[in-house]
C-alpha cells in the first residue's frame, strides 16, 4: 500500500503537468492564429530550407475593413508578393511578368489552427515546452507532435505579449529541422502607411497573367480520380485545373490535407513527347513521388514524409462511376 501511494504521488503531478502544458499550448496557438491575421506589424525575417537562406521583408496590415500584406524577397531572385484579402499579385522583375490570382487557402500555415483545434487532436499532440528569446522578444515555445509517421512536427516560438509567431521549425521524426522561418527584427505598430504596401515596381510594362483560364476550366474538373487509401485525418479538400509548364493540356490538381499538412496531386495525360517520372525524389522538406496510372502521369508533392506521398500515389485510381455519382448528388 505504501509503495502504491508513493507511485500515485509521483504520477499524479506529472499527469496534471502534462494536461496543463497541453491546454496552455492550445491556448497560445489559438491566440497566435488571431494575431497573425489581425495585428499591424513589419519586420525582417530569414527562411532556411535545404541549406538555402533567404532574407525577406514582411509588412502586414489589418484595418478592420480588409487584410493586406507585402512580402519582399531581399536575396536570390527578386520578387514581391502583394496580397489584398484573397487577391494575390506576384511581381517577377527578372521575367518581366506579374501573376495575379485568388488565394485558394490560407498561406499563414498556423492561422488554420485558429478554428476547431479539436479536429487536430487525433493526429497531433500539443505541448508547451519552455521559453526563449527571438528578435529580442520573450517567447513561449510550443511543440506540435505528430502521432504517426505520415506527417511532420512543428516547433513554434510565440511572443508572450502580442502572441505573434516569431519563429517556426518543421521537424522530422528524428528531431531534425527541415525548414525554419525566423524574424530577426519585428515591430508591432498601431498603423501601417499605405506607401509601405505598394510594390517597388509598377509592373506597367510587364506581361500580366491571371487565372481566368483556371476558373474557365473549373467546370471541367474530372472527379473520377479517387484515392483508395489515405493516412488518418487526410481528406480531399479541393480540386482544380492547373496549367503545367511545357504542357498544352491542363492537369487535374487534387489537394489532400489533414487541416495542417497539405499534399498536391497532379494528374497529366501522356502524349507522344511525354516522359514518365516513376519513383521518389526530394527537395529539402518537400517529398515527391511519381507513378503512372491509366495512361496518365501522376505526381504527388508535399511537405510530408515520403511514406505519405508514396501511399497516395500508389492508391490513386480512376473510377468513372464515382464521378457520375457525385454529379448526380449535386
Amino acid at each position: 500500500m505504501i509503495r502504491f501511494a508513493s507511485l500515485l504521488a509521483v504520477f499524479v503531478p506529472i499527469s496534471s503537468w502534462a494536461i496543463d502544458a497541453q491546454l496552455s499550448a492550445i491556448d497560445y496557438i489559438g491566440k497566435m492564429g488571431q494575431a497573425l491575421q489581425t495585428l499591424n506589424y513589419h519586420g525582417s525575417l530569414v527562411y532556411i530550407n535545404d541549406g538555402r537562406v533567404e532574407s525577406m521583408q514582411l509588412i502586414h496590415k489589418n484595418d478592420g475593413e480588409g487584410e493586406f500584406e507585402r512580402l519582399v524577397h531581399l536575396s536570390g531572385e527578386p520578387r514581391e508578393v502583394i496580397r489584398k484579402n484573397d487577391v494575390v499579385t506576384c511581381y517577377l522583375p527578372d521575367s518581366q511578368s506579374v501573376l495575379v490570382g485568388q488565394r485558394r487557402f490560407n498561406n499563414h500555415l498556423f492561422a488554420k489552427l485558429t478554428t476547431n483545434l479539436e479536429q487536430f487532436a487525433p493526429n497531433y499532440g500539443f505541448l508547451t515546452v519552455g521559453k526563449s528569446r527571438v528578435a529580442g522578444k520573450n517567447a513561449h515555445i510550443i511543440e506540435i507532435n505528430p502521432k504517426d509517421p505520415y506527417r511532420y512536427g512543428y516547433r513554434l516560438w510565440i511572443e508572450e505579449t502580442s502572441n505573434l509567431l516569431l519563429k517556426s521549425e518543421l521537424v522530422n521524426a528524428q528531431g531534425e529541422v527541415l525548414e525554419q522561418m525566423m524574424f530577426t527584427q519585428i515591430e508591432i505598430v498601431d498603423h501601417i502607411p499605405e506607401a509601405m504596401l505598394k510594390p517597388a515596381i509598377s509592373g506597367d510594362s510587364f506581361t500580366w497573367h491571371g487565372d481566368d483560364e483556371k476558373s474557365k476550366n473549373s467546370l471541367d474538373i474530372d472527379r473520377s480520380w479517387q484515392v483508395a487509401n489515405l493516412p488518418s485525418g487526410f481528406v480531399i479538400s479541393a480540386r482544380y485545373k492547373q496549367q503545367m509548364p511545357n504542357s498544352t493540356q491542363p492537369a487535374e490538381h487534387v489537394v489532400i490535407s489533414d487541416g495542417l499538412a497539405s499534399v498536391s496531386v497532379y494528374i497529366e495525360p501522356f502524349n507522344a513527347e511525354s516522359q514518365s517520372f516513376v519513383g521518389a525524389s526530394r527537395m529539402g522538406a518537400v517529398n515527391i513521388f511519381g507513378s503512372v496510372h491509366d495512361d496518365h502521369q501522376v505526381t504527388v508533392v508535399g511537405e510530408v514524409p515520403m511514406p505519405t506521398v508514396e501511399m497516395i500515389a500508389q492508391s490513386l485510381h480512376y473510377s468513372p462511376d464515382s464521378s457520375a455519382e457525385q454529379k448526380a448528388g449535386q
